[in-house]
């Protein structure tokens, strides 16, 4: 945008009294005095420009609520925010800030501060004093600890600390009773301190990526939980605690060291989600067959010989990933889901897919990669709603390389062709 039509732009703003103005990624590198002139302001967005500074004029803007200066080039909170003390809602992540200053404290009425994607690694005590925060954001920084004033912060609900230098718990999180999202995905925390079931209202935790080994069994008192992510740890066990989280519709625990899971989790009856790929398990409890509102299960690149049975007994699940395990036929209890949109069976030794998976009706998305088929079954073209095939990586021989290379639609019209005088 030229300096002139922003000119126009803001003197128009201006006559009509707008509330909302949105300048965002106009590759704006300075704001005229002018924008001073629009007093009936309540929220601005100027993300994804080149602003390094506001114009003194900023700080007549003195009805602003909601301000959106993200992706720009500031490297320090610019002074003119902490002249506009009603503030509620203030968006600075992907800049390239390293401190959250002394004056933030000015700002009494904040309700969100989104610092995402920035350089931070200082936090000062003052930011206890914004006692209004409910939403806090300070993914991908560098913050190794946090203020001992933090546990101020009484009204938060939504806290965000992924991708930081955590090594430990921060304790002063602890006292923030109020919390209902925590992430502290991606840092170096090596364990969850036994009094983490003072967040008794926690409904979604998530500890993925560190180096933890150990859940607490205190963790079973967040009973309130809905969504646990724990992928990515060190983790051998899990407590049988995990059975009291009644709420729980979503459990991520791949990537770990597990080699059994506890009895206990049949308990969850109202998980939807099950993803425990990647980690060292031979068996499932045939208790699990009690979990009838599951959808999705994860069990791929696991030491399963066999398929487990009681997976046959999950007659809504609508996705199954069992890849990478130590299959030596197709498992035919699958064939019992017949409610599947999505199955995954790669790097297993199939041999032969069977004629009778037009069972698996509403099947959408099929992946048999590397699984030493020679053939696939012509009734396959029967499942009208499949609309991905993967098959790369098997020796083929009833399909041309012409058909391969053309993809899914070829791959699938060659089978209902062919498949027309099957009876």
């Amino acid at each position: 945008m030229t300096q002139n039509s922003l000119l126009e732009t803001l003197h128009q703003a201006a006559r009509s009294e707008v509330k909302s103005l949105d300048l965002s990624d106009l590759n704006l590198s300075e704001l005229p005095p002018e924008i001073g002139d629009l007093s009936c302001l309540n929220a601005l967005s100027l993300s994804g420009n080149q602003l390094r500074s506001l114009p003194a004029e900023f700080t007549k803007l003195k009805n602003l609520k909601i301000l959106d200066i993200e992706w720009n080039r500031f490297e320090e909170f610019v002074p003119e925010i902490f002249e506009i003390s009603g503030l509620r809602e203030l968006y600075l992540g992907g800049n390239f800030l390293s401190e959250i200053p002394d004056r933030i404290s000015n700002l009494k009425r904040l309700e969100k501060l989104f610092l995402n994607n920035n350089r931070i690694q200082e936090i000062s005590q003052n930011l206890g004093k914004v006692s209004l925060l409910r939403e806090l954001s300070l993914r991908s920084n560098q913050i190794a600890e946090l203020p001992s004033d933090f546990y101020r912060l009484t009204r938060l609900r939504d806290l965000s600390l992924r991708q930081n230098k955590l090594r430990e718990f921060p304790l002063e999180i602890l006292q923030l009773e109020n919390l209902h999202n925590l992430s502290l995905n991606q840092n170096e925390i090596s364990s969850i301190p036994s009094k983490i079931a003072k967040l008794g209202n926690l409904r979604q935790f998530a500890i993925g990526g560190n180096q933890i080994e150990i859940l607490p069994k205190q963790i079973g008192n967040l009973t309130l939980l809905k969504i646990l992510y724990a992928y990515d740890n060190r983790l051998e066990s899990i407590p049988r605690e995990i059975g009291n989280l009644e709420n729980l519709e979503e459990l991520y625990l791949y990537n770990n060291q597990l080699r059994e899971i506890p009895v206990s989790i049949a308990r969850l009856t109202r998980l939807k989600v099950l993803s425990v790929s990647h980690n060292r398990l031979s068996e499932l409890p045939e208790d699990i067959a009690a979990l009838q509102d599951l959808r999705s299960l994860a069990v791929s690149d696991n030491e399963f010989q066999h398929f487990p049975p009681a997976i046959a007994h999950l007659k809504h699940l609508e996705e199954l990933s069992i890849g990478g395990n130590a299959f030596l036929e197709f498992p035919r209890k699958i064939l019992q889901l017949e409610r599947l949109k999505s199955l995954a069976l790669w790097d297993v030794s199939l041999g032969v897919l069977p004629s009778e998976i037009t069972r698996l009706s509403d099947l959408e998305i099929l992946n048999v990669r590397n699984t030493g088929l020679n053939d696939l079954p012509l009734e396959l073209g029967r499942l009208q709603q499949l609309k991905y095939l993967y098959i790369d990586n098997n020796p083929l021989t009833a399909l041309s390389d012409e058909v391969v290379e053309a993809g899914n639609e070829a791959i699938l019209n060659d089978l209902r062709q062919r498949g027309m005088d099957l009876p």
